[in-house]
């Protein structure tokens, strides 16, 4: 992880790493299983209205998500924290761009049309998913989507660590309210809906630059 910025290499963030590093392949089966979210990759595209637009995926994983959004778009980019994961989207989506990447120390390429965030700031407290927002509005293009998905909860100001068959992670649950409040004016809500996933609350929300 040498080649890698971070914010902050606290020890809940390497947890969380090596889980993920550890667990990818594990987590790309499990994944396949479900499925790309090819709902939510048609509502973002027909919010933009543009041909071939330039798409940044944070937290793309394996790259199961990439593959749908590349069937729109050719102009696609994915970061990931996980250099496991990279390495996988890398073999998996030949055609697609990958870079190791902490999001909370990117500094995002200008000329943005839309930011995907399928539940990967799910591991970033309010001051970090508050400086993201902000990074992705200089980067966006007028007009331009922060399409975010999150599991929905009371926010607490440690997170929530939980240990599963793949590891240890420490979580930080949002309310719509709290994401909109942390956009500020800047961003106007284009879409708001709310799911229950396998017994578990999400919520997605599209926010869009003013």
């Amino acid at each position: 992880m040498s080649g890698i910025r971070y914010k902050i290499m606290t020890d809940k963030k390497r947890q969380m790493v090596d889980t993920y590093n550890k667990s990818a392949r594990e987590m790309t089966w499990k994944f396949d299983d479900i499925g790309a979210r090819v709902e939510d990759v048609g509502r973002l595209f027909g919010m933009l209205g543009k041909e071939n637009p330039f798409i940044l995926e944070i937290g793309c994983g394996s790259g199961r998500d990439a593959e749908e959004i590349l069937k729109r778009t050719d102009r696609y980019l994915g970061i990931d924290i996980s250099e496991t994961f990279v390495s996988i989207a890398r073999e998996r989506v030949p055609r697609g761009r990958f870079e190791v990447a902490d999001v909370e120390a990117y500094d995002f390429p200008q000329g943005i049309d839309v930011i995907v965030s399928f539940a990967s700031l799910l591991h970033s407290d309010k001051q970090s998913v508050a400086a993201v927002l902000a990074k992705a509005h200089d980067a966006l293009v007028p007009g331009g989507i922060f399409y975010i998905s999150l599991k929905e909860g009371d926010y607490a100001d440690e997170g929530v660590t939980r240990t599963d068959d793949f590891g240890t992670r420490t979580y930080f649950y949002y309310r719509p309210e709290a994401i909109q409040e942390l956009a500020g004016p800047r961003y106007k809500t284009e879409y708001l809906d709310r799911q229950n996933l396998r017994e578990q609350y999400w919520f997605t929300i599209a926010l869009r630059k003013i």
